[in-house]
């Protein structure tokens, strides 16, 4: 397939997408847009088996991609301009997929003088620098706005799941961690995490202490509450609130997230970047949605678990206790 660039003074330049071999992915986001950049490298990598693909990422999201077996490399964004066009210019790609509609972004990869260059219209921008743009459409799924980068050059996604691998000194740490905390595998684990960049995406901390104590009587569950350091003190006085004893796990990597995640039967979250690692690692989860946009974030394939209200305050333990009835009488684990 080749694709045309137009110039303004008639002219035109082809490419054929056969002669691709070395392809850069940028995407300069938080923890749960960048899990759900991963269908667009499945697709890419479907399309250009023998390519060299590589994803810039903003600095901590690494673990994120980094055993994806898709890629070849994940390049740590710097800050400084000039090290970053070096950064693309020393690994003379070939296309650049830029996966925001920000144009400065597609301005440092034409100074890399990477040829062929693929993404969204900016509201700056708009088309210009790239051969092939499209509408920034919010108004779908966060996977098919990015997957549509990709459709603009045919390549089309063999699914919009995203994933997330596990290394094996992370799945090592999360077996120490669970034994010395006393967790079996052959009791029912539920995660909760309660936390979220935004407190209006955030349930109360009582629901989520009744739900684990619920949770813990009817299921025998075992209770771990996951929490990144920003949330502070919010774990903590969940726990306290409850009549059972949770397991905090906080103050650690990604990865380790990622491990601790898939080891659990079931993880309950806010609409935030751990309930995206849960559903990219597998593991089946229920998102609560109250101040964002299920139908753009929400974990709509199965066996994920959608609860959306306008508000947070409107869910109700019964929702999501009949949600996880359902959850994990598909997983073997009934009522006790």
């Amino acid at each position: 397939m080749s694709i045309s660039e137009h110039h303004s003074n008639g002219s035109s330049q082809q490419f054929n997408l056969d002669q691709i071999r070395r392809i850069l992915i940028l995407r300069m986001g938080p923890v749960g847009e960048t899990i759900l950049t991963t269908p667009v490298i499945r697709a890419l990598r479907g399309r250009f088996p023998d390519a060299y693909i590589a994803y810039m990422v903003n600095p901590g999201r690494e673990d994120l991609v980094s055993e994806n077996p898709n890629l070849n490399e994940v390049i740590t964004y710097r800050v400084s301009i000039p090290s970053l066009i070096y950064e693309m210019v020393k690994r003379s790609f070939d296309m650049v997929v830029v996966l925001q509609p920000t144009f400065r972004l597609v301005v440092h990869t034409f100074l890399a003088r990477i040829p062929f260059r693929i993404g969204f219209e900016t509201n700056s921008g708009k088309g210009c620098l790239l051969h092939a743009a499209v509408p920034n459409n919010i108004n779908q799924h966060e996977t098919d706005r990015y997957l549509d980068v990709v459709r603009s050059i045919g390549v089309e996604p063999d699914s919009h799941e995203p994933e997330m691998y596990v290394h094996a000194a992370a799945q090592t740490w999360a077996n120490d961690f669970l034994t010395a905390e006393n967790v079996t595998l052959d009791r029912l684990v539920v995660g909760l995490n309660p936390g979220s960049a935004s407190p209006s995406r955030r349930w109360s901390r009582d629901g989520f202490a009744e739900l684990g104590d619920r949770l813990h009587q009817q299921h025998n569950a075992q209770i771990l509450i996951t929490a990144g350091e920003a949330e502070g003190r919010l774990p903590h006085d969940i726990a306290r609130r409850m009549s059972c004893s949770p397991i905090i796990v906080t103050g650690i990597t990604p990865m380790q997230l990622g491990a601790i995640i898939q080891k659990c039967h079931l993880y309950i979250s806010n609409d935030t970047g751990p309930m995206h690692i849960s559903t990219a690692v597998k593991t089946p989860t229920i998102g609560l949605f109250g101040a964002s946009n299920p139908h753009q974030w929400g974990p709509n394939w199965q066996p994920h678990t959608i609860i959306a209200q306008d508000s947070m305050e409107e869910i109700v333990v019964e929702d999501i206790l009949e949600a996880t009835d359902l959850s994990l009488s598909r997983l073997g684990f009934e009522a006790q």
